[in-house]
């Protein structure tokens, strides 16, 4: 009989333990599909919003390129206005809302993916000198002086990612204003040595202002500052260390900052440039006869971004053809020799991609260069299985534009 009742607790023991167990793990269960279900709408409203932000970028850089170009082609067409105050005011602003635009979309994609580098010939002293005019400018108002040095021994032209390194080098020079008052910013470009292929080159910001303690260097690099403070600091806004460091290790380099409680503090980065022959970036387009001029047909649908192309290419021996759709785009590069064709990628009904696809189907031997404002990271293989040979990202200056139209024309049709 006690037998009986033992086997019958153990059952009644076993059973419940049964039934304990698969409740749990039809818990564990519950909880896991909703840690999925969780984790999926998270990434889906991650993606949300990356693409969000990048289609804001574009919104932003469209307009923004319609200035930057315009205030170029003014200081071009009227010399005696490119010292003028209120020209510079309108350059430097546009200088600067461009680097708060590619600091946002460093941001936007910093966990998301790894950034993109577009290596390209560039030229650093001009690189180096418009960012120190336009901080000159800045300190106009204020009891700051910037100082620049720029090394004659480092190859004036050089391939790199200029977008990212102006990027690095402007947050450096305005964390450097920003801790200065009545004293000096000094800006030096130096070489460190040259190898056959590659130079290294070091880019230093000192100042004499206060010394930046630890806890002005965390304030330096936040992603967000108080507002309140902001306003009595140069410019105001930082750039995350976590970002800057992803920006440096892109490009295979180091920022290192150095304190000195008697000489304020140095920023250094330091990285290496592939070595190029040099080039003259200031080419300008002449055909062998005098009498026959380059044609280029130029497809965006802001107005104003076609007003811009066409002042910079006209003023170079091109005769150039303006439409804002793609459709007849189409029908115009069915109909017409040109030389070159500048697509805008973002257009509606059918964009530069398509429009490409399309003319591609006629045509395979005419160049054709995307205008982009959108973020090229999205676009790399979509641009290089539309066909399209090469992209320019806006805003765009004319000797960028003219250096890539370049690439692509036949020597016999330049003098």
């Amino acid at each position: 009989m006690i037998e009986y009742i033992i086997g019958g607790i153990f059952v009644a023991m076993f059973v419940f333990l049964l039934i304990q167990y698969k409740r749990a793990k039809k818990e564990v269960k519950s909880k896991d599909e909703e840690l999925l279900s969780l984790q999926k709408k998270t990434e889906e409203q991650l993606l949300s919003q990356h693409e969000y932000i990048s289609q804001l970028s574009h919104e932003l850089r469209t307009p923004l390129y319609g200035i930057m170009g315009l205030t170029n082609l003014i200081a071009q067409e009227y010399p005696e206005l490119a010292s003028d105050k209120k020209l510079k005011s309108l350059k430097f602003s546009g200088d600067y809302l461009l680097t708060l635009i590619n600091t946002v979309l460093h941001v936007n994609y910093l966990e998301a993916k790894d950034i993109q580098i577009n290596n390209k010939s560039f030229n650093i002293e001009e690189l180096a000198q418009n960012l120190v005019d336009s901080f000159s400018y800045a300190t106009e108002n204020s009891d700051n002086t910037l100082h620049f040095d720029f090394d004659s021994e480092i190859d004036q032209n050089v391939v790199g990612e200029p977008a990212i390194l102006c990027q690095i080098l402007m947050n450096l020079l305005s964390n450097a204003l920003r801790f200065t008052q009545n004293g000096n910013v000094y800006f030096s470009v130096h070489l460190i040595k040259n190898k056959n292929a590659s130079s290294t080159i070091s880019f230093k910001v000192n100042h004499d202002g206060a010394q930046v303690t630890k806890e002005d260097e965390k304030s330096i690099y936040r992603e967000f500052i108080d507002i309140g403070n902001a306003k009595k600091s140069y410019l105001g806004v930082g750039i995350n260390s976590k970002i800057l460091k992803r920006l440096a290790d892109a490009l295979q380099g180091e920022v290192i900052i150095q304190n000195s409680p008697h000489n304020g503090s140095e920023y250094a980065f330091v990285v290496d440039f592939e070595r190029i022959k040099k080039i003259d970036n200031t080419t300008t387009f002449e055909s062998s006869s005098t009498s026959t001029k380059l044609k280029a047909l130029i497809v965006d649908d802001n107005k104003l971004n076609l007003l811009v192309a066409d002042k910079m290419l006209s003023k170079e021996n091109f005769e150039c053809t303006t439409i804002d759709n793609g459709f007849d785009a189409i029908t115009l590069a069915e109909n017409n020799r040109y030389d070159i064709i500048l697509m805008d990628i973002n257009m509606p009904k059918l964009n530069g991609i398509g429009t490409t696809k399309r003319i591609r189907k006629f045509n395979l031997k005419t160049p054709i260069i995307a205008l982009t404002a959108v973020d090229v990271t999205q676009l790399n293989k979509q641009i290089i299985h539309a066909g399209l040979n090469d992209y320019i990202l806006k805003p765009y200056s004319k000797n960028h534009l003219l250096e890539i139209i370049n690439r692509y024309l036949p020597v016999s049709t330049l003098s």
